[in-house]
C-alpha cells in the first residue's frame, strides 16, 4: 500500500462522523461543542443516505457507485498509523472503506445476515418483499419479548476504547470513528421504557402505525441518544492530544415527523441536508461547507473536488438533486429560504442546480440503511 506524504496536517488527525444527527439537536451536545473551536451553521450533506454521503466524506467525490471510489480514500493522504472503526455495515471493507487504513473494524457488509440478503435479493414494493418484511418484523417483536435485547448498534464507549487502545504507542496517527447512536431504532440507556419497547415503538412509528403518544416518545428517545453520545464522546476528547486536528460531522439529518415523515427517506429537505459540522485545529472555511470538502479540511490540501472556499453545495439521491448556498435551498420542486423555510427565488442558485450532474447512481432501489431495509419498516 502506497500513501502520499502528508506535509500540512498535525501529527494527529481525527474524523468523527455521526449517523442521522440533526443540526437542530447539535445544541444538545454541550461537551462536544465546547471541545470544538468552530462550528459551521451552513454545512450540507451530499445525500440523504449513508451510501451517498460517505464517498464524499472519505473520498472527496460525489457517489458514483456502490461504495468508496478506488484510490480516493483520505487515509492515503497520511503517512502515519491509520485507524478506522465504523458501526454501520454500509461502511465496511465490502464497500472499500478499509482502503488506506492499517487497522479497520466494522460490521460485516454485503449481505451476510438474513436481513441484508433479503434487502439485496427482493425488489422493494413487491408482494414477496412485503411478506418478508412483515415476517422479519414479527420475528424481531417475538425475539424482543423472550430474550435480553442489546443496543441496536455497537455502543460508542466500546468504539472509543478500541480506538484509544490502538493509538497507544503511536506519536502520529489518523483516525476515523463512526457512531450510530442517533440512527433508528432509538434505544438509549436512559429511556423511560425498556430497550425492547423503545425498539418496538420506534419501528411502529417509522412504519406509520404509531399514536401521537408513540411519536412524542420517539422524539424523546432520539434526543436522549444524542445527549448520551455527547457524554460518551467526552472520553474521546479527553483522550487525544490537544493539538489534534478534528473534523466532526453528521452524514445526513433525520426527520422526526415533519409532514408525517420519519427517518431519512430520499427527500431533498433542509432537515436532512443541513448537517452539524465542527472543527478544531483546522483550516479556515468559507460560509458554506459541503461534506465533499471533509478530506480537504483533514489533510489541509485539495482532495478530490473538495475546497476550503465554497459558495454552493450540492446533493443528490437517485433522480432528485439540490443546490444550497448561505441563504437558500433549491430543488426541482422550488426554492426555500434556509432561515424561515418560506418559498423564495434565487436565479443564480437555480441555474447551478440545473447544471449539476454528478452521474449519481444511488437509486431508490439500492441497498440503503433507511426505512426500506427489512426490519426498519
Amino acid at each position: 500500500m502506497t500513501k502520499e506524504t502528508d506535509i500540512t496536517a498535525p501529527a494527529t488527525t481525527l474524523l468523527v462522523t455521526v449517523d442521522s444527527l440533526r443540526v437542530d439537536h447539535f445544541d444538545e451536545m454541550e461537551r462536544t461543542r465546547a471541545f470544538l473551536e468552530r462550528t459551521h451553521p451552513r454545512a450540507f450533506s451530499t445525500s440523504t443516505a449513508t451510501f451517498g454521503s460517505f464517498p464524499a466524506i472519505i473520498g472527496g467525490e460525489y457517489a458514483a457507485g456502490s461504495g468508496l471510489g478506488d484510490g480516493t480514500s483520505v487515509a492515503r493522504a497520511f503517512d502515519r498509523h491509520c485507524v478506522g472503526v465504523t458501526t454501520n455495515h454500509l461502511l465496511s471493507a465490502e464497500y472499500g472503506y478499509d482502503d488506506g487504513f492499517d487497522s479497520f473494524s466494522s460490521p460485516k457488509g454485503g449481505g451476510e445476515t438474513l436481513k441484508e440478503k433479503g434487502a439485496v435479493v427482493l425488489d422493494r414494493g413487491t408482494l414477496a418483499y412485503r411478506i418478508a418484511s412483515w415476517g422479519w418484523n414479527r420475528y424481531q417483536a417475538l425475539r424482543s419479548r423472550v430474550t435480553d435485547i442489546e443496543k441496536s448498534f455497537r455502543p460508542a464507549d466500546d468504539v472509543i476504547e478500541q480506538f484509544l487502545t490502538e493509538c497507544e504507542g503511536h506519536d502520529a496517527w489518523f483516525g476515523w470513528l463512526h457512531f450510530m447512536e442517533p440512527h433508528h431504532p432509538y434505544d438509549p440507556d436512559s429511556a423511560s421504557v425498556s430497550r425492547a419497547e423503545a425498539q418496538r415503538v420506534t419501528r411502529r412509528v417509522l412504519s406509520g402505525r404509531g399514536s401521537a403518544a408513540d411519536e412524542d416518545l420517539v422524539r424523546d428517545l432520539y434526543r436522549r441518544e444524542v445527549v448520551e453520545l455527547d457524554r460518551k464522546l467526552a472520553r474521546l476528547w479527553e483522550g487525544i492530544p490537544d493539538e489534534t486536528r478534528v473534523v466532526f460531522c453528521a452524514d445526513h439529518g433525520e426527520l422526526l415527523g415533519e409532514d408525517g415523515l420519519w427517518g431519512h427517506p430520499g427527500e431533498m429537505r433542509p432537515e436532512l441536508l443541513r448537517v452539524p459540522f465542527g472543527t478544531r485545529n483546522a483550516p479556515d472555511l468559507g460560509d458554506v461547507v459541503s461534506l465533499v470538502d471533509v478530506p480537504t479540511v483533514l489533510s489541509g490540501r485539495e482532495h478530490g473536488v473538495g475546497t476550503l472556499e465554497r459558495e454552493v453545495a450540492f446533493a443528490a439521491y437517485g433522480e432528485h438533486k439540490a443546490a444550497m448556498n448561505n441563504e437558500h435551498l433549491a430543488t426541482n420542486e422550488g426554492t426555500l429560504g434556509l432561515s424561515d423555510g418560506d418559498p423564495a427565488t434565487d436565479p443564480a442558485l437555480e441555474r447551478q442546480l440545473e447544471r449539476f450532474d454528478p452521474e449519481y447512481v444511488v437509486k431508490e432501489d439500492a441497498l440503503q440503511e433507511d426505512l426500506e431495509d427489512l426490519g426498519y419498516a
